[in-house]
């Protein structure tokens, strides 16, 4: 007998079916295109094989100019810098016009002539020279000393500059209402931004701090430059501190 032959096509493998060839989307070609957006200034050649709208359609549908665009975006691009400047500029004469009412401020102070006359120019002259609603001083002492009969002279317990500013803190910027009347009295009710210096007023003399309170809601806040308020606070507590010496 012959021996069993195998079955050709049993040994045959499948055929292998060819794999799809991927076809690049507009979507892709897009967001391509918006990650390197300076692909068509190096590959100038492929511009140039592509189809390009007019500015005048042939087939009634709306056409892109792309010259026209990029003149509407560099158009664009001037007017956010003019605003830009515009905003630059108002900020730099508001500066302007802050430090030259602090300068003034500080000449109206040390123009003091003893140390009653200067805490008054600080609670009671002061803040219309600043353009603002209300200045105090606040002193930190015991329960037992007492509120000092000088109108915007505030005593505050022990560990409330702290606890205001911050441990180490000079100056403190805030668009918000103080919490009570602890440092602006009666007028915390009408107080919607304000700021605070730290007064060091020597080892013998408890902490000091120097209070600025406005109506406005924008005028101080936490964002702001401090440079002005810190000179402001330092001014304030070199005179402090020489009368004192002066009284001792």
């Amino acid at each position: 007998m012959a021996p069993e032959q195998p079955d050709a096509k049993a040994e045959l493998p499948a055929p292998e079916k060819p794999t799809p060839k991927h076809r690049t989307t507009a979507t892709e070609v897009c967001d391509y295109l918006d990650a390197h957006p300076a692909f068509l200034a190096k590959h100038v050649d492929v511009l140039t094989r592509q189809t390009l709208p007019g500015q005048n359609g042939t087939d009634g549908e709306r056409v892109i100019d792309f010259q026209r665009m990029q003149v509407q975006r560099l158009r664009s691009e001037n007017e956010r810098l003019r605003q830009f400047q515009a905003e630059v500029l108002t900020a730099a004469r508001a500066n302007v016009s802050a430090q030259a009412l602090v300068h003034e401020a500080v000449l109206m102070l040390m123009e003091a002539e003893n140390l009653e006359h200067l805490v008054h120019v600080i609670t009671q002259e002061l803040a219309p020279a600043l353009g603002i609603d209300v200045v105090t001083l606040c002193v930190e002492g015991s329960e037992g000393d007492g509120r000092p009969s000088v109108q915007n002279l505030h005593v505050l317990p022990e560990g409330t500059i702290d606890a205001l500013l911050g441990p180490g803190k000079t100056v403190r910027l805030a668009g918000e209402r103080p919490d009570d009347g602890t440092v602006f009295g009666p007028a915390a009710g009408l107080i919607e931004s304000h700021a605070l210096a730290r007064l060091d007023l020597g080892d013998a003399a408890p902490l000091g701090l120097l209070a600025l309170g406005s109506r406005e809601a924008t005028k101080y806040e936490a964002g702001q430059g401090s440079e002005l308020l810190g000179f402001l606070g330092l001014s304030v507590e070199r005179l402090l501190q020489l009368w004192l010496r002066r009284n001792q």
